[in-house]
């Protein structure tokens, strides 16, 4: 028999010491996951964080929900984006994973999306005939180093065990692609003389005010509450013992050796000019949020991304902002690009088919946290 199992908001701190469900063989959560739940500026008491799937008394699948707030005609709603799902392989053909969908479902009275998806979750929602389309977004991957390390193993898992060969690959690669760089950042500093930045960890009111200025079409208006909880609670924990960590018993993001968030205010001379969030993973960097002038100030904001990419050791940039995808198009600084897309999807209970008017960041929805 199944039975779904809700955890609300109200439960966290209860589940956080049961000791059985964090020594179960495999994980539906982590721990610091639920810390950033329970601290979430939107969540209430009685939202739901996580749905847990039993069948015969086993647990043997989950679905985590990330509440947010959404504009859309006007109208601030409520929304939760699915932000993990997983089953047990042996329960395969079983009918889990769909009454696990069709539970949140039920219970968000429809009012949910994701942000991010496998074309193999992407088949079951379509087949739901719960969901549409909310954004189809084209945008960049702009290689700045080798990258063998990463890139051959994710194509090609059964190549993890040449791992040594392929950083060697890299090295030798990359030592004469720095030298290249190293002049091309001479060229990047000259053009940005007249610009400083300012690295934050709290948004002060010139800052939010700023925003202000450029999110009127955003589908979720991100304020000050939101980027401090991003920056305080991160999903994926930066662990230089990886392999000494749980990491593997989470089907999810949890743990990698590098992970941080740069919050970047521009400015020219003493005017405020742009304010970005990046995001970098390891040797890959995330262009997740970005408001400024982009008919005036995009050329300064790719160069300003493009220098720290360089001092940071960087290899790849991953970018959905048009102008800004623009400009490194310009450019050439990088080893190649290609092109990336990025689907969204939303529930027809918001009875809304038609998105053209509204701006969807790279890191709306859970994908801040991937």
């Amino acid at each position: 028999m199944i039975e779904i199992k809700i955890i609300y908001k109200k439960d966290i701190p209860e589940l956080l010491s049961n000791k059985s469900f964090w020594s179960h063989s495999f994980l539906s959560i982590s721990k610091h996951r639920l810390y950033a739940h329970l601290n979430n500026p939107h969540l209430e008491n009685n939202d739901i964080v996580l749905l847990l799937s039993y069948l015969n008394e086993e647990l043997v699948g989950y679905m985590g929900v990330l509440t947010d707030q959404i504009t859309l005609d006007g109208q601030l709603k409520k929304i939760g984006w699915l932000s993990t799902w997983w089953v047990h392989p042996k329960t395969k053909g079983s009918g889990i994973g769909r009454e696990i969908l069709n539970t949140m479902h039920a219970k968000l009275d429809g009012q949910i999306g994701i942000s991010q998806f496998t074309p193999s979750a992407k088949r079951v929602y379509d087949k739901s005939g719960y969901f549409t389309t909310l954004k189809e977004q084209i945008g960049l991957k702009a290689v700045l180093r080798s990258n063998f390390s990463f890139v051959i193993p994710a194509l090609y898992p059964k190549t993890e065990k040449f791992g040594f060969l392929f950083n060697q690959v890299d090295y030798f690669i990359n030592f004469f692609v720095n030298i290249k760089l190293a002049v091309q950042k001479i060229g990047i500093e000259s053009n940005l003389k007249k610009f400083r930045v300012e690295y934050l960890n709290t948004i002060d009111n010139e800052t939010l005010k700023f925003i202000n200025q450029f999110n009127k079409t955003d589908l979720s208006n991100k304020g000050a509450s939101f980027f401090e909880w991003l920056k305080a609670y991160q999903w994926v924990q930066e662990a230089p013992l990886l392999q000494w960590t749980d990491k593997s018993k989470y089907a999810f993001s949890m743990y990698d050796k590098e992970f941080g968030f740069s919050f970047i205010k521009v400015y020219k001379e003493q005017t405020v000019i742009g304010f970005v969030v990046l995001q970098k993973r390891n040797y890959v960097s995330k262009v997740l949020f970005t408001y400024y002038d982009d008919f005036k100030y995009a050329a300064e904001i790719a160069n300003i991304i493009k220098l720290q990419a360089i001092i940071q050791n960087t290899r790849e940039i991953i970018c959905y902002d048009e102008a800004i995808c623009k400009q490194f198009k310009k450019n050439s600084i990088f080893l190649y690009q290609t092109k990336k897309i990025k689907q969204s999807i939303i529930s027809k209970a918001f009875n809304k088919t038609n998105f053209d008017d509204i701006r969807m960041h790279f890191g709306d929805g859970d994908c801040s946290f991937a």
